[in-house]
């Protein structure tokens, strides 16, 4: 299958290109700087420039892909106001979206229980409301949030799933979730959906 993957430069983000490859998908990695792409050389990645500064870029970018990955992140720097524009422009063009973001925001407020909630709402308040509304924007269009905990660059040892946020018991300490585990969870749910028009959350047992 085809599949584009935003925010492809990210950490997250060039670990979701690596595992569609290895699974021998056809590859769209969209970036705004094309050049910071890090990919294994294949001949089934194809780079493709667009900003969601740039009105109409993504939409051209993700027309006629049967499913978009979101690894788009920001920092405090950037408009969190990135997040819900990328949303709008991904969901108007793309048949599917898969769109990760973090656990404990947006349909998964109060997952960590109040106090760690509150805390985690005064950390990221930057971002709080871009990240709800933008989760809520793909859910309504027919796509699936992933939500994942505090990110690792630990090794995945397949021993993860997704969990229908609405099935999900909050807990005091967040579920760490390692990158490589999260590319592979969502590469999965693009090959064979179980979440469409659902908000997920990301789990990985003990090894």
């Amino acid at each position: 299958m085809e599949i584009a993957v935003l925010g492809s430069t990210g950490q997250t983000g060039r670990l979701i290109v690596a595992r569609a490859l290895q699974r021998g998908h056809d590859v769209i990695a969209i970036a705004r700087r094309p050049e910071q792409v890090e990919a294994p050389v294949s001949g089934k990645l194809r780079v493709v420039q667009a900003d969601v500064a740039d009105p109409g870029s993504l939409a051209e970018a993700v027309s006629g892909v049967e499913v978009v990955l979101s690894g788009l992140g920001i920092n405090k720097k950037q408009d969190p106001e990135i997040l819900v524009e990328g949303a709008h422009q991904i969901v108007s063009a793309a048949s599917r979206v898969i769109w990760l973001t973090s656990l404990g925001m947006g349909a998964t407020e109060g997952a960590l229980g109040a106090f760690n909630g509150a805390l985690l709402k005064r950390i990221l308040r930057h971002e709080w409301s871009a990240k709800a509304v933008s989760g809520a924007v793909v859910r309504d269009a027919g796509g699936t949030t992933v939500h994942a905990g505090p990110l690792t660059n630990k090794p995945y040892q397949s021993n993860g799933r997704l969990v229908r946020a609405d099935e999900f018991k909050a807990r005091m300490i967040p579920p760490t979730a390692p990158r490589e585990g999260i590319a592979a969870l969502m590469v999965a749910e693009a090959e064979t959906p179980h979440f469409a028009d659902a908000d997920t959350i990301a789990l990985f047992d003990s090894p």
